[in-house]
């Protein structure tokens, strides 16, 4: 019998999580969790994750976790709600982590201060100095405050400058106004910017992103735009054209449509499966001009789509993604990233999306995340912010086993 690399066998993952009302309390509540299950020795990597409730105690919530179990990388955001092993946690305070011991893994973690991003964009030399150890990364987990931080231009500079490395994560979610998030990296608490950890080494990474939307109605061309205002669709003002869209549905079709509607900007090619859009918010119409308005910059001659939230698709379409993964090598660890709109209200029932992971991991295997204001991840080759969706990591050691591969 061939024994496994030490690398591979050494590998260990533990999650915890706590509702306690008290930062302390609840940082030594995961801690004393944590620490049961990693067993002796220090931690190479902890990620937490907390709701707002928490989010005054974050300085407090990183010096508990890094007295008690002495990571060598410690990062944590807060969101609208957190994401443990067994549940999601949706309402009141609650903390949640994943801690790992990663022989032959090079954790290097880096800041994202807004004012450097314009002159890391443009200059290669200027984007490596400030995202260590990004090059040729088997996965980037990248967070990021909305109020502060241009996603997509950090984006388009990983795209640009590490092509082919995947990113996952999302921006913070817990507060609605700047400067009521909190992010940690080891000693730097802040109320805004990104965190970033770059992985490389003896482990393999798969990443998921599943869609939280269906399609309607046929592509459409955007034959008049000006910067994320649609102005003609196939040619006609584009309000008028949508709502023929939406005339012609069945009945049974149009009763979705309470739920909101979304508009699908294509991720890649002529994006003809429903995985292959971005979904983006409908933020309004003008009916004296025929327009409509996307949060986003959209292209002249591009292809949309109208979409719609669907629960019964979601979980389809994770499902359908999840499942290669029953037929791998037992996981070590997973990290999961949920749209905030997704939870109960929206499958009408509590843990759906770590339900579905844990079902398909053959569970329980170590698990944490946040519900996110924009999710991270690829499609494709590209690395986008998505709406609507799920982004998950699943982590193995790198000769755990060969089916599967990167997702």
């Amino acid at each position: 019998m061939t024994t496994p690399p030490k690398a591979a066998t050494a590998m260990r993952w533990a999650a915890a999580a706590s509702c306690a009302a008290e930062p302390e309390d609840a940082a030594n509540e995961v801690a004393e969790s944590l620490a049961a299950t990693l067993g002796e020795g220090a931690a190479d990597l902890i990620l937490f994750f907390f709701t707002a409730p928490l989010v005054p105690g974050a300085e407090v919530l990183a010096s508990t976790l890094k007295r008690r179990l002495s990571p060598g990388c410690l990062a944590g955001v807060s969101g609208a709600s957190v994401i443990g092993a067994e549940h999601e946690y949706e309402d009141g305070p609650a903390l949640t982590a994943i801690a790992a011991r990663l022989p032959g893994v090079e954790v290097k973690p880096f800041v994202l201060v807004p004012s450097a991003w314009g002159e890391a964009i443009s200059d290669p030399l200027e984007f490596a100095r400030h995202t260590p150890g990004a090059d040729r990364a088997e996965v980037v987990v990248l967070f990021g405050d909305p109020f502060s931080l241009d996603a997509e231009r950090v984006l388009h500079a990983f795209n640009a400058n590490a092509p082919g490395v995947r990113l996952v994560g999302g921006m913070v979610s817990a507060g609605p106004r700047p400067y009521a998030n909190a992010l940690v990296l080891n000693d730097w608490v802040a109320r805004e910017g990104g965190v970033g950890i770059a992985l490389k080494g003896a482990l393999r990474v798969d990443v998921v992103v599943s869609q939280g939307c269906r399609p309607i109605g046929p592509p459409l061309r955007v034959t008049r735009a000006q910067r994320n205002i649609i102005l003609e669709l196939d040619g006609q003002p584009a309000l008028e054209r949508a709502e023929q869209v939406l005339r012609e549905l069945p009945e049974k079709e149009r009763k979705v449509l309470r739920d909101g509607l979304y508009v699908g900007r294509p991720a890649r090619g002529d994006a003809s499966g429903r995985g292959d859009y971005l979904i983006r918010n409908l933020l309004g119409a003008d009916r004296d001009h025929g327009a409509l308005a996307v949060a986003d910059l959209v292209a002249e001659k591009e292809h949309v789509r109208l979409h719609v939230r669907d629960a019964g698709t979601a979980l389809e379409d994770l499902e359908l993604l999840l499942a290669p993964q029953e037929f791998d090598a037992h996981a070590e660890g997973a990290l999961l990233f949920s749209c905030n709109g997704r939870g109960k209200a929206f499958f009408g029932r509590a843990d759906r999306d770590i339900g579905t992971l844990q079902a398909a991991l053959g569970g329980p295997v170590p698990t944490a995340g946040f519900f996110c204001a924009g999710e991270f991840g690829p499609v494709g080759e590209k690395n986008f912010l998505h709406g609507h969706t799920t982004s998950i990591a699943v982590v193995r050691g790198k000769a755990a086993g060969t089916a599967g591969g990167r997702a």
